[in-house]
């Protein structure tokens, strides 16, 4: 950008801009001289900067895995914490095991006795026969957890005779109460049922079971005919 005025440099007059004379003395009026500026550029070469190589790891097989856990040293703490483990879980299912008979054989005590004792109301020994036996079947068949096996027949026995009570007014020729008491039980006996267990000990039992729970139920179911009857 020019100067607003020039000065000069012989008498340091002030001139305006564009003079070429100074208007003080007349001597010429010589414009300034900038020296040019000099950038230097100084060329560095890039850096190239290489990540570290990663240290890759050899593959590991699950074979390997289980020689290396089979080579392992256990001491013998750790073994008698495995044993110990072991029988509380033992203990455990030995305790599951008897929970869940006495649960089934009270299911079937409850539900054949009340079907039985219903019977006897009516006078028909037939439906506590059947009544019995078709329960103690279907406990026996049926796998579950001790509280189910303890609640499920004797909750569809007392739904059955609600049912029974409610509806055998319109039928008076059949004895509706004893047989939906029946059916109820039966039906909620084997409702939600599991499969049972591979253990061999356990198969032989489970075979056994239904005729257990049969011979169970007929003599609940008789008992409640007679006190009914």
């Amino acid at each position: 950008m020019p100067k607003a005025s020039l000065t000069c440099i012989y008498c340091g007059a002030n001139n305006p801009a564009g003079t070429n004379r100074c208007k003080a003395c007349g001597a010429p009026i010589e414009l300034p001289i900038v020296p040019p500026v000099r950038v230097t550029t100084i060329n560095t070469p890039a850096r190239n900067i290489t990540p570290p190589a990663m240290a890759q790891r050899a593959d590991t097989s699950p074979e390997q895995i289980r020689d290396a856990l089979d080579a392992a040293p256990i001491n013998d703490q750790l073994k008698d914490g495995l044993k110990a483990a072991g029988l509380g879980i033992g203990a455990l299912g030995v305790g599951t095991f008897f929970a869940r008979t006495a649960s089934e054989a009270a299911s079937i005590a409850f539900s054949a006795f009340m079907v039985g004792y219903l019977s006897g109301m009516v006078n028909n020994g037939l439906i506590a026969l059947a009544g019995g036996l078709v329960i103690g079947l279907m406990v026996g068949l049926a796998v579950k957890r001790p509280i189910g096996a303890l609640l499920s027949a004797p909750i569809g026995t007392i739904l059955g005779m609600i049912a029974g009570n409610l509806l055998q007014p319109g039928v008076p020729a059949l004895p509706l109460t004893a047989l939906l008491a029946l059916a109820g039980g039966a039906i909620a006996a084997i409702l939600g049922s599991r499969r049972s267990s591979t253990n061999v000990v356990a198969k032989w039992y489970g075979r056994l079971r239904p005729f257990l729970g049969m011979a169970g139920g007929f003599m609940f179911a008789m008992l409640g005919y007679v006190i009914g009857k």
